[in-house]
């Protein structure tokens, strides 16, 4: 593949121009159908002229439909959508970007999507996909999977359409709600992917910030206990990354607290552990659900979290060594390696 787009690059550099555009069309569509040509348009800064060539190839080619709605993508659109987003990265020169991410850190694998989530909403959107669709890809019969919370987990839960059924897997939140938004609780989140798979789910009806004899009394609760060592046996955990003040912030921790990740320079959070530049555990929430402990026993622990902003806070958990897998986007991922030789 990467020979292939190197004799492209030389001999027919228009041609992955082309690719390029017809993917961002196609993309755009399958975020926003129904969806008219004037609006494609404006929102892609694309000619009349450009939009209607490249709809009638599309539409030429069975990937795109037209209603006096709008233009919709069809069901051979969306297989040619996830097919050209897994050469994408090689396309734009982003795949050496994880292959560095994956030597300096160690991992399993690295995941990269075009773009920068912090800027450009559609690329969180690209990120929930592509967190999907290698969750299908890894998803066994008789999984247990542990999700938590948080906005692009919620599109990664939305992306899930049911192209597969798995009704022997169990998903579970890998802790208790933030009180944020209710798509963006991990229960929710659960519950979602399951329903997508056919698949069974069981909930966690705790809040994930109690205080720590609160959490040790509700341990002892027979149904809880039976949940917790349920939830431990998870094969596979997907989590997001946060900076570490912004989640102090979500979370509502004291002002005590808060000086002290600050003195501790915390920069990260991830499922209730804050942790500094290096990957040192810095803090941890008191809560129910999985513990850093338990990651060891996990067989796939996948982050999922981009845009530069987070840059900092990814790095951090990379740093700590408890990840298999991260999917990211190009913003992140050029920050990460920055003084990376």
């Amino acid at each position: 593949m990467d020979k292939m787009l190197l004799v492209l690059e030389r001999f027919a550099p228009e041609a992955i121009s082309i690719i390029e555009s017809r993917y961002r069309i196609l993309r755009h569509i399958y975020y926003h159908e129904p969806i008219g040509r004037r609006q494609l348009c404006k929102d892609l800064n694309l000619s009349e002229r450009t939009i209607r060539s490249e709809f009638d190839k599309l539409k030429a080619r069975g990937a795109v439909t037209s209603t006096s709605a709008g233009i919709n993508i069809s069901m051979s659109g969306r297989e040619m959508l996830r097919e050209i987003s897994e050469i994408i990265p090689s396309m734009l020169s982003i795949q050496p970007l994880a292959e560095k991410i994956k030597e300096n850190f160690s991992i399993r694998d690295t995941i990269i999507v075009p773009g920068d989530s912090s800027e450009d909403y559609l690329s969180q959107k690209d990120l929930g996909r592509a967190a999907a669709g290698y969750l299908k890809r890894i998803l066994k019969p008789h999984s247990v999977l542990a999700v938590t919370g948080g906005t692009t987990l919620a599109e990664m839960a939305a992306a899930m359409n049911g192209s597969i059924k798995m009704n022997d897997v169990l998903v579970v939140p890998a802790r208790g709600g933030l009180g944020a938004g209710l798509k963006q609780q991990a229960g929710t989140i659960a519950a979602n992917i399951a329903d997508s798979l056919g698949a069974q789910y069981q909930l966690l009806h705790i809040p994930d910030n109690i205080e720590e004899n609160t959490a040790e009394m509700l341990k002892k609760d027979i149904h809880i206990k039976n949940l917790l060592q349920l939830i431990k046996t998870s094969s596979i955990l997907i989590h997001g990354i946060g900076p570490a003040m912004e989640m102090a912030d979500r979370r509502g921790l004291s002002p005590p607290v808060i000086s002290m990740l600050k003195e501790k320079n915390a920069v990260a959070e991830a499922f209730r552990y804050y942790f500094d530049e290096k990957g040192n555990i810095v803090y941890e929430v008191p809560g129910i659900g999985l513990e850093m402990s338990d990651l060891s026993n996990i067989e796939t622990v996948v982050a999922v979290a981009g845009g530069k902003k987070k840059a900092e806070a990814i790095k951090a958990v990379l740093g700590h060594g408890k990840l298999d897998v991260l999917i990211t986007d190009e913003g992140a991922a050029r920050e990460i390696i920055k003084n990376i030789h």
